[in-house]
């Protein structure tokens, strides 16, 4: 099986981001965390409640997971999805999976992003956007509030 190529400039395992969330070493608003997953806001992220879902294990791509934990992985994002889509009072929501650097993999660790939208943005992608630390962790508190009902 071919190697999916990241630039240099991904760094390796212990310069992932995402592994340094995992071990709380860089802060993140986290939403959801079970032994194996964890789910939080993304920092940059195209709407409100825009929420990441990785394993807590290292793997640059999909390919580097057993089948049966990326079927856990969407298990978990679905879990979230329900979570963030009453908390933010969406209309539907899109899960994006990106693997590798050509398809703008920004991260080189496992991860599926939980996208909110709304009606009004029916058809359209929008730019990333920024969020206050007040607001973010108030959208974090709102989907920690839904995932606790689940």
């Amino acid at each position: 099986m071919r190697k999916i190529p990241f630039s240099s400039a991904m760094g390796g395992p212990g310069d992932c981001i995402f592994c340094k969330i995992v071990s709380r070493e860089a802060p993140s608003n986290v939403v959801y965390e079970d032994d194996r997953y964890i789910a939080f806001l993304d920092i940059y992220p195209f709407s409100k409640g825009h929420t990441l879902v990785c394993p807590k294990e290292h793997g640059e791509t999909i390919w580097d997971m057993k089948e049966h934990d990326i079927a856990d992985l969407f298990q978990v994002a679905s879990r979230v999805s329900k979570a963030v889509v009453s908390a933010v009072e969406a209309d539907g929501f899109r899960f994006v999976q990106n693997n590798g650097e050509a398809a703008n993999q920004v991260v080189a660790h496992v991860h599926v992003h939980v996208i909110p939208v709304k009606m009004e943005d029916k058809g359209r992608f929008s730019d990333r956007r920024r969020f206050t630390p007040a607001q973010m962790e108030e959208i974090a508190r709102l989907v920690r509030e839904e995932m606790a009902k689940t």
